[in-house]
């Protein structure tokens, strides 16, 4: 917020405030009579009132002592106190930030603002104020405390912990602290910190609800990373109380969290474990095969199937509100340079339907293709595709008498290995000008990698080798998957090619620089 759209009374109604509060208040008179400095009178005032939970009052003598003294830093700081204690936080920031500009090296109002932008949602603008704050003084708690927190709620929880820990350091031992150092801990996958942080908040306030099962997973965790898994599962129970979870979920959670944190041995352990219970579970079985390193061409369409009907339910919460995705609206903006306007558009792997809202712009007939029926289900409600179709990609492409003028693959490539088909397939359905775009994860060597997580990574020279044995390159840039994840990855947009002579084809690539497509 802009700092200069807080107005200040004129002179003139201060000294009417101050005329009124002599004759109604007997204590402001008291210290008029006792004090020539009208605006320290009025600052006390506003004290007395604050005590006693009269913020309005508060807010209006202070208001009146920068009207006769606007550079009155004090009385900018108390303010900002005073709105934000009334709930007023747009105003309590304005107030910081005039303060700020009279004296910008004072720590603990950049502690107010930053805790102001935070509540307000700023992150960037909390996270920056917050340091500042901290390069005036290292030793405020609050601040270390709130960085903390900040890190915590934007899903970096090793620079959570370092904050969370200097807190402590600084006087911040309560229970609060401790949970927020022990749920970071568990981000982080250091799951016997984490027990041990959540046992000592446990030390303040008895743990219950979601903290209970917390700690009563990271104890269990730790237990099975160091190698005894059974007696983990034995105590479990005891652990987690009357918030005891089903088994097969912590045992599926273990593994998905060792899984990604590359605790391999220990996933393999619990994946198996668990295939001795559900031997027909294909969402397990190739995942297991992910863990161990078995290569893959792609993922069984019985795991896809599977694995999306699971979470069709939370899945728009998850990516869109927690992960902040944003892969479908960066490929809609990319291909909107090229072309405005299309007539058809077929969106592979439509899951939900996250792509329909950023496609919509087209005006287009929207096709949606996707194996999960739970997921087609819940696109169906969205009411923006003309066709929804249960299909495989791969077999839908290669039976379709259809054309389209756009092929939109938004995380479709993650879930298939070799991709010289389904790209060819691709080519086949679109007109010459034809439109396809697409998003991969980098991967480190080779043409592709299996991951842990049994998605794919290409590498960019592999896919740009398939892509343009049938398209030329429009655009390729880099996006983070969700705002804070380790690495950018490519999101192209691609053009079939006109027939050209093969020394024509094996040109250097066109990319960002390329004019739009009329």
């Amino acid at each position: 917020m802009d700092s200069t759209t807080l107005a200040l009374p004129d002179a003139q109604h201060a000294a009417d405030q101050i005329d009124r509060w002599m004759k109604e208040h007997a204590v402001f008179a008291l210290l008029m009579e006792q004090s020539d400095n009208a605006c320290s009178v009025l600052r006390q005032f506003a004290t007395i009132n604050r005590n006693h939970g009269q913020h309005d009052v508060a807010i209006d003598a202070l208001l009146a002592a920068l009207a006769l003294m606007p550079t009155d830093v004090t009385a900018w700081r108390e303010l900002a106190t005073d709105y934000q204690l009334s709930g007023r936080d747009e105003l309590a920031e304005a107030s910081a930030l005039r303060a700020l500009a009279i004296d910008p090296d004072h720590a603990t109002t950049w502690l107010q603002y930053a805790s102001l932008a935070y509540r307000l949602q700023r992150i960037n603008d909390a996270e920056a104020a917050y340091l500042r704050a901290l390069s005036g003084d290292a030793s405020l708690g609050d601040a270390h405390l709130g960085l903390g927190v900040l890190y915590l709620g934007s899903r970096r929880p090793e620079q959570a912990i370092v904050h969370l820990q200097r807190a402590l350091s600084w006087g911040g031992i309560d229970a609060v602290t401790h949970l927020c150092l022990g749920q970071a801990f568990y981000m982080a996958g250091r799951f016997g910190e984490s027990a041990d942080a959540l046992a000592t908040a446990n030390g303040f306030v008895p743990l219950e609800g979601v903290t209970l099962r917390l700690y009563a997973r990271a104890r269990t965790f730790a237990s099975m990373l160091d190698g005894d898994i059974q007696g983990a599962i034995t105590r479990y129970p005891t652990l987690a109380g009357q918030e005891t979870e089903p088994l097969d979920e912590v045992l599926r959670t273990a593994f998905a969290l060792f899984s990604a944190y590359g605790m391999h041995e220990a996933a393999a352990t619990v994946g198996h474990l668990r295939l001795e219970g559900q031997p027909d579970d294909p969402v397990q079985r190739y995942l297991l095969d992910a863990v161990g390193g078995q290569t893959h061409n792609r993922a069984p369409a019985a795991y896809v199937e599977a694995h999306f009907d699971e979470f069709a339910a939370g899945f728009d919460s998850k990516l869109v509100d927690i992960l902040g995705y944003k892969v479908p609206q960066q490929l809609a903006d990319m291909i909107a340079s090229c072309r405005p306007r299309l007539a058809t558009i077929l969106d592979l792997g439509s899951g939900t339907g996250l792509a329909a809202e950023p496609l919509g712009r087209f005006g287009a007939r929207l096709t949606g293709i996707d194996l999960s029926e739970k997921m087609l289900a819940i696109a169906t409600r969205r009411n923006a595709y003309h066709d929804l179709i249960k299909a495989d990609v791969v077999s839908y492409l290669a039976d379709s008498p259809r054309s389209f003028d756009l092929v939109f693959a938004a995380d479709l490539l993650i879930y298939l290995g070799r991709l010289e088909e389904l790209i060819g397939l691709i080519a086949r359905v679109l007109p010459a000008g034809g439109l396809f775009a697409a998003s991969i994860e980098r991967a480190g060597h080779g043409d592709f990698t299996l991951l842990s997580s049994g998605r794919f990574a290409h590498s960019e020279r592999y896919f740009e080798a398939c892509a343009t044995t049938n398209f030329e390159i429009v655009c390729k840039e880099e996006f983070r998957t969700a705002p804070r994840s380790r690495a950018p990855c490519p999101r192209y947009a691609l053009r079939t090619a006109p027939p050209c002579p093969a020394e024509h084809r094996e040109r250097p690539a066109h990319h960002r620089n390329k004019p739009p497509i009329n």
